[in-house]
């Protein structure tokens, strides 16, 4: 089984390497579809570490998993600078796990057993259109969609999720905007493919819509208006901003917001997140300058969830991944719950072009649960380098403490008089080495 695992990527990187060196070695002209495609390799090494007393009550040890990933990447060129094909193969080998592993998301669950897969992951022909500063595309098949609209894919495991689908882009100028229409949904640690369900009942989402327009007057600002439709289940629209302000050469002041709105429609069951509707801001002040970057923000939500306590749900149902640009995506906790503030603080400082090390700290407060006040925090420290001497090679390292509040069928655990709560702890972190390198 291992050596039919790691013959598959090997006959696909055996293909379309063929492919690509007869379009150099014969003189049979493809009007670019073959001369110009490109292949790319990358090498994902993943170990992902959480603990939880939460957990630990729930009867779940640590979550502790390793994998190995194989990123195989193909690109045609545009045939008579119009239409092409790209395709992508993904594996994932199984190198540790342990009886809990399955939260880390790495490798495939099958009946509690840790496992790797392979799939294809992307699968999709293009097609384009260009003149002067304005352009159209058109993508339809599997496809990665990266902060693209309402929707996300997760690049941080061994393997990236993709969603089955038609998008759409153009621009002209300073304007531009993006489109999909999705039926399907791959996650980043299985091969099925799977359709989109309501949250309690379990009823099938024909599709998910979305959308975006922005306007970059410069190289420095961005304001971007984003919308998405789960079909009759949910509804979402939201509008970002960044900002960078030159101060001097070296200097930079960085502003940053958000607004998201959440309504449910026909089909919500008002189960989970919210009742009816839900929102969150955030914003953010940073400031640059040479090799240091270090910023405050403050994000507030509301999110009324009749008995219980209620957040901002940023998916568009099961087996979807929407996108949720706010440091209050924590790596330990999310800060989206009823009534919630937080206040986010970051620094980094690069120590040269190969090294850079950061520490960040949220702290969550504002959300009550029967009259009790709850409040959470984590902080943490990571670590990049990226040498000149590899081309290609990365490791990022990331670790820390998390504080929340314990559950009890879902809801937060408090103590007998009411007056406060029982308190969760925990410790989460991983390291990921990255190899990419193209082959001609």
């Amino acid at each position: 089984m291992t050596l039919f695992k790691l013959t598959l990527p090997l006959v696909f990187i055996s293909g379309w390497s063929c492919a690509a060196i007869s379009a150099n070695a014969f003189p049979v002209a493809t009007q670019g579809f073959l001369e110009d495609s490109q292949f790319t390799v990358t090498l994902k090494n993943v170990w992902m570490l959480s603990t939880n007393d939460q957990q630990e009550q729930a009867g779940i040890g640590e979550q502790n998993a390793w994998a190995q990933g194989a990123l195989l990447d193909y690109q045609s060129g545009w045939y008579q600078e119009t239409v092409g094909v790209d395709a992508s193969w993904y594996s994932v080998a199984k190198l540790y796990a342990n009886d809990d592993f399955a939260g880390r998301d790495l490798l495939r669950d099958k009946n509690g057993h840790a496992e790797g897969f392979n799939k294809i992951g992307q699968l999709y022909a293009k097609v384009k259109w260009e003149e002067g500063d304005a352009y159209a595309r058109l993508f339809a098949g599997w496809q990665q969609l990266y902060k693209f609209g309402v929707l996300n894919v997760t690049r941080s495991r061994a393997a990236p999720s993709t969603w089955q689908g038609i998008r759409a882009e153009t621009g002209w100028g300073t304007l531009s905007a993006r489109g999909a229409w999705v039926t399907r949904f791959s996650e980043r640690d299985e091969p099925e493919k799977r359709g989109f369900y309501t949250l309690k009942s379990n009823k099938p989402i024909d599709y998910i819509v979305t959308g975006e327009m922005s306007w970059s007057p410069t190289k420095y600002s961005r304001v971007t208006w984003v919308a998405g439709e789960s079909h009759h289940y949910l509804l979402r629209q939201g509008l970002e901003t960044q900002f960078t302000v030159p101060l001097g050469k070296k200097e930079n002041i960085l502003l940053r917001s958000a607004w998201y709105y959440n309504r449910g429609l026909d089909e919500w069951e008002g189960a989970r997140g919210f009742t009816h509707d839900a929102q969150h801001f955030f914003a953010l002040l940073g400031y640059q300058y040479q090799q240091i970057e270090s910023g405050i923000a403050w994000s507030k939500t509301n999110a009324h969830l009749e008995n219980g306590l209620g957040n901002f749900y940023w998916h568009m149902g099961k087996n979807t991944r929407g996108a949720f640009n706010s440091p209050a995506d924590g790596e330990g906790n999310d800060y989206v719950n009823d009534g919630e503030q937080m206040l986010y603080l970051y620094g980094k400082y690069r120590l040269s072009p190969e090294f850079t090390f950061g520490v960040y700290g949220n702290y969550g407060y504002g959300a009550r649960y029967q009259a009790t006040s709850l409040t959470q925090w984590e902080y943490g420290g990571y670590v990049s380098w990226t040498p000149k001497s590899i081309e290609g090679f990365s490791l990022f390292a990331g670790f820390g403490p998390s504080y929340s509040w314990k559950l009890v069928n879902g809801k937060p655990w408090l103590t007998d008089d009411k007056r406060t709560f029982h308190r969760s702890k925990g410790i989460g972190g991983g390291v990921t080495m990255e190899y990419k390198f193209g082959l001609h």
